[in-house]
């Protein structure tokens, strides 16, 4: 009896805690310079709206004292077109005097499969709230004497993306090439030396830590885990990926040893 005793006050704790951890975002910070007149980039992902337990009001105090020049998410923000007005809504509370870029992942494409009108709605919603959706797309985004070619690649499990069209309006001759999409396998998919930097999400970090990265071998089949790339920084040949945690959840509302995270990137 004892140890049944124990075991439920262990399962308790054990919940108790995996709830905390979902509502406790973390803000990492990654140098890639420490020069004057850096681009400031908060990197937002897998936001789930219907299982965020990040309190927005939360998100929007950090955004407003981090004051980046870009905002950019990569994916996953509704799993049902009834979570739409949530989400418009997150976006209307954390909008701020920086730029949005968005693109869309696995779930948000799930949802409008059979729907290609619901999903032009959507972007024209997003877009007039002043979010710049790309979607196999580039624009030039420039900061002083610097320029930067913004580069939104469509999700790789859903066979949308196109890397040829993504690149085609990319400048010559910029400070770096920042490209962003959902899923971290469209890395082997670009070409050697077209892009620096790469933000993807899609993980969530593990979101429930197991011994020997088994929540990776068990539930995700990417081929960058096989190699080794599952969160944080990472490098592929030149290519500099950084992959995302998220701030929200799939499927439980739970995270264990994988904190939510908004990522506070400084570019050359």
């Amino acid at each position: 009896m004892i140890l049944l005793y124990t075991a439920i006050a262990i399962a308790f704790i054990t919940l108790a805690y995996m709830r905390y951890e979902a509502a406790n975002v973390k803000v990492k910070k990654v140098f890639f310079t420490e020069g004057v007149g850096h681009l400031k980039v908060v990197h937002l992902s897998d936001i789930h709206i219907s299982l965020l337990r990040v309190d927005i009001n939360k998100i929007k105090k950090i955004l407003k004292k981090e004051n980046p020049d870009l905002v950019i998410l990569t994916g996953d923000y509704i799993d049902s077109v009834r979570q739409i007005p949530a989400f418009l809504n997150f976006l209307d509370k954390i909008k701020g005097n920086y730029d949005i870029f968005l693109c869309y992942g696995n779930h948000d494409y799930k949802v409008f499969r059979k729907n290609k009108d619901g999903l032009e709605k959507f972007t024209l919603d997003l877009e007039k709230r002043g979010v710049r959706v790309l979607l196999n797309d580039s624009v030039l985004y420039k900061k002083g004497e610097h320029s930067y070619n913004i580069i939104g690649i469509e999700d790789f499990r859903s066979k949308r993306h196109d890397v040829k069209k993504a690149l085609k309006n990319c400048k010559n001759n910029v400070t770096a090439n920042i490209a962003f999409s959902h899923n971290p396998d469209i890395a082997l998919e670009l070409p050697e030396d077209t892009v620096d930097f790469l933000l993807c999400g899609h993980f969530h970090g593990g979101q429930i830590w197991m011994p020997f990265d088994f929540e990776f071998k068990i539930l995700r089949h990417e081929r960058v885990c096989k190699m080794g790339i599952k969160k944080g920084l990472n490098k592929l040949n030149n290519l500099i990926i950084y992959i995302n945690s998220g701030i929200g959840n799939v499927l439980i509302p739970l995270r264990f040893f994988s904190p939510p995270e908004i990522t506070v990137l400084y570019f050359p």
